[in-house]
């Protein structure tokens, strides 16, 4: 299964940036994207930039990431 992650870029060095999502930050991979600026969304796979997301969506993506991860923690 793959899975991308929601995470806001705070900040770019070259084709790299940092982004963060809930205290956790990660190093990813921005080339795959154009004009990526700090304090945008983006979604996050295998440690590259995919795709931007609005704002306005992230907290309904990170209910249903915390959800699936409830129901997996219940199966084990």
């Amino acid at each position: 299964m793959c899975l991308a992650v929601p995470m806001k870029i705070i900040e770019i060095k070259g084709d790299e940036a940092v982004v963060e999502l809930e205290g956790f930050q990660k190093e990813i991979n921005i080339s795959l994207m154009e004009d990526i600026k700090i304090g945008e969304y983006v979604m996050v796979h295998a440690g590259f930039a995919i795709q931007r997301v609005d704002a306005s969506e992230i907290e309904a993506t990170l209910e249903v990431l915390k959800e699936y991860s409830r129901k997996m923690d219940s199966i084990r």
